[in-house]
């Protein structure tokens, strides 16, 4: 797979040479070489290099005319940079064009292809770190774009050639730390406000720039600071040419997520269900509302010049990194915010009714719910998915790769019923769910229909409840306990329990079910994923145990593989061409970490979208861990993600394990120390760094663990998100500054030298 193409130019005389291509590796450049004296007459030594046009209009102009007439003759070339007889031609017949010696101008449109060329397997190194994370000696209580833009000098500086950050877009729901989820946004294409430079027109600090993100704090300053600043200057920003440029081209989002959010401050929620007759979008009644009131209009300028705002400086930062040659990579995620602008404006393209979520991990025993509405798939693909075209096609705006964010989700997606809370009652949309004919098959002799509903003998009530409790919440048939009416969903007894250890353990206990009834499909099953762990599984005989066990892994393992493939190949080449046909495009790397179906390996690899690869957690059935230099090529390799504790942290969790590691993959002698040391530390980096996969992206926590002086003295502070804690603060902040990072020459000259030696 090449990266994302780039242009490339040379202008000869009256000829310009323009050529697509992808960046070439460190140290190589493109060149073109003919069979006229201007082109050095076939002779490598005297080819001429092209250089990368940049948005500014970066040109090279040779000084001799094309002078010959007739048919000219020429080839692309890569060469070394420092030794231009080290050659990769381009393969075929040589291009020609024809010079009639008028002396006009001629622009030869090119591009290259792995058809045309044997293109070196291009491998990156980068550092992966929130924007909010990132701190400079000028930020204001939180990481902006300013920082982002002097994490790519530094990035650049040490050679590597990629940035991953987590998603930018706007959060603000309730104006508090709550907001601080970069998953949950109210916008897919507006930019969060927070992450504005104020450094661009003060000079002024305010706020402590210490400890983790205070996110209430920093996002009330800078709104604050920014209704200032449009006071000052918006009239006279709204009426420049380049405002109403960026108003016309993004006039599809830009508008209604402007109303959006002066009608979630009008109303004091953003809860659209509550804004009385706005509750409904209606682009006419909004209109007329605006031009009624012009308060209202104000304030929906307001939103619209931040938004100009952000574009300008994340679009700088991309220019720039681009020059640096450095690939910015940004994260796209898989749900909305239930209180949201497309959930507003395009309600029809979500069930309402759902949850989504994962299945239980080894993060979140009960399973995750992140509260997002699910796709109504059935309607996106009307009009061909054009909501995630134009989300995609957004994107070019500011990155050159993405993160798509639990890939798994576009072959099927974990629902939670919204009475419910834990991931674990959860089941897969779209499935084909068991009719009771079918469980039968699997020889499940007992009635499916009373195993979906939660129901107890009294010597299991009794070893958590005591026989009071017994009797407020649950009523008994003459065979079983169930729970009383009033309890019957876990949204129902969180609303009904107030002591919270006692509504934990009636929690623990409504998941005790063997199968999920289908939402859709009355009579049809899902089994519950993990039922082995439950009382009434315990309960019935051993041969149905048995005939369970293989229904349960069949169900989940082998039963939808062609099914959930299909489902992927409807919706994803969709979404990958909206980028790779458009004016920039953009390198698919999945997130597909979890319960991967057997079928997501070979339908990314068709689609050539780049893996996840993580030592730590495997795909081969029975392996502790996964040998990083078996990597494939199409992959990005990582030691942690920000739902995981960086790899100092996750050393300390389990001793175990750690020596396991560290004699199965390290070969270490004796103990494991106690502590991970800055040289195991970088033995692991150096690893990963010499995996084939294409791009090697480590987070800053594991990069900065290789050093003695600049690693964090506290690893415990280093985890960004625990996914089983559904109130989670996303303060993680580093410990350090970008200057302070950049100014120890001893962890730069180190971080460059593992990646040189890596060949990256």
């Amino acid at each position: 797979m090449f990266l994302a193409p780039k242009i490339y130019q040379i202008d000869i005389g009256n000829v310009s040479f323009v050529l697509h291509a992808p960046a070439p590796p460190r140290k190589h450049h493109w060149a073109i070489i003919g069979s006229t004296e201007s082109l050095g007459s076939w002779n490598v030594l005297l080819s001429k290099p092209l250089v990368r046009e940049e948005k500014a209009g970066s040109h090279l102009f040779a000084k001799t005319d094309e002078e010959n007439i007739g048919t000219i003759e020429y080839k692309f070339i890569l060469q070394h940079d420092d030794n231009y007889s080290d050659v990769t031609w381009e393969k075929g017949a040589n291009r020609s064009f024809f010079n009639d010696g008028s002396g006009k101008p001629i622009t030869l449109e090119c591009s290259l292809t792995p058809e045309n060329i044997d293109f070196p397997l291009w491998r990156g190194a980068g550092i992966v770190i929130p924007v909010f994370s990132l701190k400079s000696n000028g930020s204001q209580g939180v990481g902006d774009f300013g920082d982002l833009k002097m994490l790519v000098d530094w990035a650049s500086h040490v050679g590597m050639s990629a940035i991953q950050v987590l998603p930018i877009n706007d959060t603000t729901a309730t104006k508090t730390w709550r907001d601080s989820y970069p998953y949950n946004n109210i916008s897919v294409f507006a930019l969060h406000p927070i992450y504005l430079d104020l450094r661009e027109w003060t000079s002024a600090n305010d706020i402590s720039n210490e400890g983790p993100l205070d996110y209430d704090k920093v996002l009330q300053y800078k709104m604050s600071f920014l209704q200032d600043l449009y006071r000052k200057n918006g009239a006279r920003t709204l009426k420049t040419k380049v405002f109403q440029s960026f108003e016309q081209e993004n006039h599809h989002w830009l508008r209604p997520y402007a109303i959006f959010c002066h009608l979630r401050d009008r109303f004091h929620t953003a809860n659209f269900r509550q804004w009385d007759t706005f509750s409904q979008y209606d682009a006419k009644l909004l209109d007329r509302y605006l031009t009624e009131t012009p308060n209202a209009l104000k304030s929906v300028r307001f939103y619209e010049f931040v938004q100009f705002l952000l574009h300008r400086q994340m679009s700088a930062v991309h220019e720039a990194a681009n020059a640096k040659g450095i690939i910015l990579k940004g994260d796209i995620p898989i749900g909305i915010s239930r209180d949201s602008v497309p959930a507003w404006v395009d309600g029809g393209l979500f069930n309402f009714d759902g949850q989504a979520g994962a299945p239980p991990d080894a993060f979140a025993k009960e399973g995750q719910n992140w509260g997002f509405p699910t796709y109504n798939w059935e309607v996106m693909a009307k009009d061909g998915y054009r909501w995630w075209q134009l989300r995609l096609q957004h994107l070019c705006k500011y990155f050159d790769a993405y993160r798509l964010d639990h890939v798994l989700g576009f072959f099927r997606i974990w629902e939670i019923p919204r009475s419910e809370v834990y991931g674990i009652l959860g089941h897969f949309r779209p499935a084909l769910p068991l009719s009771s004919e079918e469980i039968r098959h699997y020889g499940f002799s007992l009635d499916v229909r009373p195993l979906s509903t939660p129901s107890f003998s009294y010597d299991v009530l009794r070893s958590e409840l005591t026989a009071e409790e017994i009797d407020t919440y649950f009523t008994y048939d003459g065979e079983r306990y169930h729970f009383k009416d009033k309890y019957t969903s876990q949204r129902d007894i969180i609303k009904e329990v107030s002591d919270e250890k006692l509504r934990e353990r009636l929690l623990h206990l409504s998941t005790e079910v063997l199968f999920i009834d289908d939402p859709d499909d009355s009579g049809k099953y899902h089994p519950r994923i993990g039922a082995q762990t439950t009382r009434l599984f315990e309960e019935i005989s051993e041969e149905n145990r048995n005939s369970f066990n293989r229904l349960h892994d069949d169900f989940f393992y082998r039963r939808h593989d062609d099914f959930w493939a299909a489902e992927a190949m409807k919706k994803l080449p969709a979404l990958l061409d909206a980028v790779n046909d458009s004016e920039g495009s953009l390198l698919p790397c999945a997130e597909d970490l979890g319960m991967v179906p057997g079928c997501v390996k070979s339908v990314l690899e068709k689609l050539e979208v780049l893996t996840l690869e993580i030592e730590s957690m495997p795909k081969i059935y029975g392996h502790r861990f996964a040998d990083v230099l078996n990597n494939p090529y199409r992959s990005v390799a990582t030691i942690s993600t920000h739902d995981m504790p960086p790899f100092r942290l996750w050393w300390k969790q389990d001793g175990e394990r750690t020596e396991a590691y560290w004699h199965e993959v390290l070969h270490g002698m004796g103990n494991a120390p106690e502590e991970a040391t800055a040289s195991a530390c970088e033995q692991v980096v150096s690893r990963h760094l010499n995996s084939p996969s294409m791009l090697c992206l480590l987070s800053f926590q594991d990069w900065t663990a290789i050093s003695p002086t600049l690693r964090s003295p506290n690893p415990e502070d280093e985890q960004i998100n625990v996914p089983s804690n559904p109130y989670q603060n996303w303060n993680y902040r580093m410990h350090i500054t970008i200057e302070q990072m950049a100014l120890d020459s001893a962890f730069s000259e180190k971080v460059r030298g593992l990646i040189e030696r890596s060949g990256r």
